[in-house]
């Protein structure tokens, strides 16, 4: 199993910006990893995240 670093970005007043790395299958589709990503980053902050408009990247894979 290999992982991803995945960088996230939250359009708030004070520009919320989140680096993650989230395990992920050498198969597995972009759009997997950074659905997995915001979820663990909501799991972390608690259950609830900032309103903003939300972005996402990969920035690496790993296998």
């Amino acid at each position: 199993m290999g992982k991803a670093i995945v960088k996230m970005n939250i359009a708030t007043y004070s520009g919320e910006e989140y680096v993650l790395e989230i395990p992920c299958k050498k198969d597995d589709i972009d759009d997997l990893i950074i659905s997995r990503a915001w979820k663990k980053l909501k799991e972390e902050e608690g259950g609830s995240l900032p309103y903003g408009n939300r972005s996402a990247e990969i920035i690496k894979r790993i296998a």
